[in-house]
């Protein structure tokens, strides 16, 4: 028959053990990660942006060397080249929205405003 404190020895021993096969996972799994990613082979190739339409369509925006841009349509059959960009031609959307709601600041009108307008031309 076992006693208590034995019980309670292999209990702490199988909790270490654990502990010990969890933290030994964490850490392979990063260096795994870490040695993928220094194998990878893609130097030119970058991907910039993605927009999902519906849950198997995408469009992004891969960078193709130091100045070139592709937008690429990808569905779960097929990948078709939608244009193309330059470096100049791509915008930050964060800050035209921030310029533009700092412009309709000034000259916003309010719902009852709008609302009144319609009242008016009927």
């Amino acid at each position: 028959m076992i006693s208590t404190s034995q019980s309670f020895f292999q209990l702490i021993i199988v909790l270490v053990c654990f502990v010990v096969v969890l933290v030994l996972a964490y850490y392979t799994t990063r260096w795994l990660a870490n040695y993928q990613k220094g194998r990878s082979f893609n130097k030119n190739l970058k991907i910039i942006e993605t927009l999902k339409l519906s849950p198997d369509k995408y469009v992004q925006i891969i960078a193709c060397g130091k100045e070139k841009y592709l937008i690429v349509g990808l569905s779960k059959n097929e990948v078709t080249l939608l244009g193309e960009l330059s470096e100049d031609e791509l915008i930050d959307l964060d800050t035209i929205m921030s310029d533009n709601n700092n412009n309709n600041s000034n000259t916003s009108t309010g719902f009852s405003q709008i609302i009144e307008k319609m009242k008016s031309k009927k």
